[in-house]
């Protein structure tokens, strides 16, 4: 298992690999192509290190699809990697002077603040979509030596280019990489904040701190600095192509350097939808609004020419991907994340519902309530108030095409969308820097109230950091503290413990718990049960099941013999039943009321398996 290095070990092997694609990006921004957008709002190193991921993770990915996973190779590419990063380093103290101004005028609170996220990115991955499809898909790549997404498994078909960076990492044990980098794109938009410019005059830095900290306000980013999900990443990449949309664009006069900035905005919008396929919808309205910017100057058809060729080299290969292995319908293949034939409807279905809140009153982007009412449960996963901060002093004509793209997400998202907090991020930390072109401290009491409440919304969020961090930091001082964390708070990781201990060594497992990542047989998963609504799907995934042979059926007690088990009446004798070795296991600590079940192993019959099908 990757679980079975030193979590220090892995935290260090995954920061020299970012400490490579810095140094790279510091070399790259330098080059006679990029090195003019140190002049601009955005930094140019900030830009450089986005490309310079995003284009790694694009190209393995991409290869990976097609001419499989070879750890040897991988391993050479991070030793050059690593090299690169030692060559004329950067001190710390010169990255905090030139980046993240640190200085008497920059509040206390917010440095703490970012502490804690670096502290949470390097604990213990303990959400259930990581242990599902995040880290076990790369983990099986690497076994496999294939990008292992598998018809049954319809999570895995969800994985993309972020998967693809978590391979990277995982070929030296550097599981740690994917959650260090989501808490340095949370940096990097911080950073790109304190450093924004308009026309070469610096905003005033007393807003700029203010938004800062609404932003690192935002509860979900608890939820996402602490996971493998890519999302945070992605959420970095597009807001680097907000800001050179919104801030850099407009004010360029020459054609070549539009062209340029076009270039790079289209790349990291086509990059961002191939972590995950969300980001589709911010990704196109950013687009959309560098379109209009390029018609302005007569360069329209020039763009889409650009577009065109990123979409080609960028996102063609996965469609390619799916039509020969999944699926041969190429307009469903490409508005749905999965696409498998015969439960892509509900299991989309199933994504688009979320947690099930009322899609039409979206309170719950911004308190904790979901659809039984208020609760603490899923604080992480809202919005939270923070972001309202741009209605202080609010200055429509300052800010409207950022309104605009705003409300374009907004109304797309209600309607197509996950309602979740966590889905409606982008728009509101769009409108949030937006405010930065008028939030003044001069003589405005509303401003100063505004500055207190963030100021106790910090704090919160602050204590929320150290809890977590006392709870969890124990887990990365050695392997067996590691497991013990896992023991208290991974969900299925004590189901799997007792499992692998039951079953002989040649078992092929069909498991309808999603924590595959600690299953130490081979598995097979179980929850196309979830999702299959005709006797012809069920027929479908049977045949499949068969194919692959399993040898045993595990259950957790939530799941045995309720009405989705759909094979309860064509499996073979029960083998062994654990008392009380399965309980759900939330991190969060407002839902940790869960009681005990037990746990069933059960023999495949290969013959009952096949009377479950029906003509």
């Amino acid at each position: 298992m990757i679980l079975n290095i030193h979590p220090l070990l892995s935290i260090l092997f995954s920061l020299l690999i970012i400490n490579g694609f810095y140094n790279l990006s510091k070399i790259i921004s330098k080059t006679k192509y990029l090195n003019f957008l140190e002049n601009y709002a955005v930094r140019g190193r900030l830009i450089s290190f986005f490309l310079i991921v995003n284009f790694f993770s694009i190209i393995l990915y991409n290869f990976f699809l097609f001419f499989g996973v070879n750890e040897f190779y991988l391993k050479i590419l991070i030793i050059l990697l690593i090299l690169i990063g030692f060559y004329k380093p950067d001190s710390i103290k010169e990255i905090f002077k030139k980046y993240i101004l640190i200085n008497s005028k920059t509040k206390f609170l917010l440095f703490i603040i970012i502490l804690g996220y670096f502290l949470i990115a390097l604990l213990p991955i303990t959400d259930p979509d990581s242990l599902d499809y995040h880290l076990t898909l790369p983990y099986l790549s690497l076994i496999n030596e294939n990008f292992f997404i598998q018809k049954e498994w319809f999570t895995s078909q969800l994985s993309g280019a972020g998967e693809a960076l978590i391979i990277f990492g995982l070929s030296i044990k550097a599981y740690k990489l994917s959650s260090i980098l989501q808490f340095i794109a949370l940096l990097s938009i911080i950073i790109a904040i304190l450093n924004l410019k308009n026309e070469k005059k610096y905003f005033n830095l007393d807003s700029k701190i203010l938004i800062c900290l609404a932003i690192l306000c935002i509860p979900s980013f608890l939820f996402l600095t602490f996971t493998a999900k890519p999302q945070l990443f992605s959420i970095g990449t597009n807001f680097i192509a907000f800001l050179l949309t919104f801030f850099v664009l407009p004010f360029e006069k020459n054609n070549k350097k539009i062209t340029t900035i076009f270039c790079i905005i289209s790349f990291l919008c086509f990059s961002a939808t191939q972590f995950k396929f969300s980001f589709f919808l911010s990704s196109g309205i950013i687009l959309l609004f560098a379109y209009i910017e390029l018609f302005k100057r007569k360069l329209l058809f020039k763009g889409l020419f650009i577009s065109l060729i990123f979409f080609i080299i960028i996102v063609f290969p996965r469609e390619y991907y799916d039509f020969k292995h999944l699926s041969h319908d190429v307009i469903k293949n490409f508005f749905s994340p999965a696409t498998d034939d015969y439960a892509t409807e509900f299991f989309i279905t199933s994504l688009k519902h979320g947690t099930g809140n009322p899609r039409y009153l979206p309170y719950w982007i911004f308190v904790p309530f979901n659809q039984y009412g208020f609760s603490l449960g899923v604080i992480t996963e809202i919005v939270g108030l923070s972001v309202l901060i741009f209605l202080i002093n609010f200055k429509f004509k300052l800010i409207k095409k950022i309104i605009f793209a705003a409300l374009i997400f907004f109304i797309l998202a209600i309607f197509f969308g996950q309602p979740m907090g966590r889905f409606f991020i982008e728009p509101f930390l769009w409108l949030t820097v937006g405010s930065i072109f008028y939030l003044n401290s001069k003589n405005n009491l509303l401003f100063l109230i505004c500055k207190k409440l963030i100021t106790i919304n910090s704090i919160v969020i602050f204590f929320a950091l150290s809890f977590t961090v006392i709870t969890f930091l124990p887990g990365i001082l050695s392997i067996k503290n590691y497991k013990n964390i896992l023991s208290k708070y991974a969900d299925g990781y004590d189901l799997y413990e007792w499992a692998n201990k039951n079953l002989p060594n040649n078992s092929i497992i069909l498991t309808s718990h999603r924590s595959f990542l600690f299953s130490e047989k081979p598995f097979l998963s179980y929850n196309f049960r979830l999702y299959v609504a005709t006797q012809e799907g069920l027929n479908h995934y049977i045949d499949l099941i068969i194919k692959k042979n399993p040898t045993h059926l595990l259950y957790n007690g939530i799941d045995h013999n309720n009405t989705l088990d759909i094979l309860k009446n064509c499996r073979g004798k029960l083998v062994v039943i654990g008392k009380n070795v399965y309980k759900r296991k939330p991190r969060n600590p407002f839902n940790l009321n869960q009681k005990k079940h037990d746990g069933y192993i059960y023999k495949v019959d290969l013959n009952k398996l096949k009377k479950c099908k029906k003509i």
